[in-house]
């Protein structure tokens, strides 16, 4: 079972790639450019291709089982995912997503949070569309909307280590994940045909706030950390990101810094199924942070 996974040197594509190697599963990597390709793993098979080249979706998708997609910071986000979807459906590769998806009981109730979401977070609407198609796809889809990642704070190492916590988070949290514990999930739904289609969120332990991830950090690192997520924390991004993904970047942090997400026990109940164990906690993620910079 050859798979394809797309974004493969992306937040989530890279932990995922690196899971499936691990397991020794042949596993596609799409990139853009052979300079991207130096960041793989030795065993994933680079596959270089543009996402708005319906010639290079296709190319990498005729012979894998299942592939991987991962919607990229693009104003034509939604019309590459459409390609994509519908490339999998003509060649018979299921579909794998990881992005945004308002997940719900009902459709009426997945139609209300969509609705909800895009009002609040408008920036997000074209995301969402994207949720919908993937769902609604006849490549026995399977959507994984995955909470705020621990690994953001990676864009802030600099700032983390020189004793500040720039990225604004409300005081009642919002639910984190571990990528790699997300990666371990998605993983199973590439490689398991028996896998159940559908919709699923991947979530961590618990929610976390602004002050406590700038005490995690302290307690990792062994020195105090502050928390700034009020200051200027967009020049703080805009110092370590760029273009559409900036801006994505910007308009989400001035929403989470308004407002909590609470944490799910359903959805951490059925992330420890899917994964066999509970979630990583953040503070886990911390401290292995804080030994693997420590060495660098």
């Amino acid at each position: 079972m050859t798979v394809l996974v797309c974004g493969a040197t992306g937040s989530i594509g890279a932990p995922v790639v690196a899971e499936l190697v691990r397991h020794g599963h042949p596993v596609r990597a799409l990139v853009r450019d052979a300079s991207r390709a130096a960041a793989l793993p030795a065993g994933a098979d680079p596959v270089y291709g543009d996402l708005r080249d319906p010639a290079a979706v296709a190319t990498a998708l005729t012979g894998v089982t299942a592939a991987l997609y991962v919607s990229p910071h693009d104003p034509d986000e939604v019309a590459m995912a459409e390609r994509f979807a519908a490339t999998c459906e003509r060649l018979g590769v299921r579909l794998i997503f990881a992005g945004v998806y308002a997940d719900g009981r009902t459709a009426l109730h997945r139609w209300a949070m969509r609705t909800l979401f895009g009002l609040m977070v408008p920036h997000y609407r074209g995301k969402l569309r994207i949720g919908v198609r993937m769902i609604s796809s006849t490549a026995r889809p399977v959507v994984f909307a995955v909470t705020n990642f621990y690994q953001n704070d990676e864009i802030v190492r600099e700032d983390i280590l020189d004793g500040r916590y720039p990225l604004p988070a409300h005081p009642k949290g919002l639910n984190r994940v571990d990528l790699r514990d997300a990666a371990v999930i998605i993983t199973r739904a590439m490689t398991e045909p028996e896998f159940p289609s559908g919709g699923y969120t991947i979530a961590g332990p618990a929610s976390v706030g602004g002050i406590e991830a700038a005490r995690t950090w302290s307690a990792a690192l062994g020195r105090p950390v502050a928390y700034e997520g009020d200051g200027d924390w967009q020049a703080v991004l805009s110092r370590r990101l760029s273009g559409p993904k900036l801006e994505d970047f910007k308009r989400s942090y001035a929403f989470l810094g308004r407002h909590g997400f609470a944490t799910s026990p359903a959805d951490v109940a059925a992330t420890t199924r899917l994964l066999g164990r509970p979630p990583r906690a953040y503070a886990e993620y911390a401290r292995d942070m804080a030994s693997a910079w420590s060495v660098c």
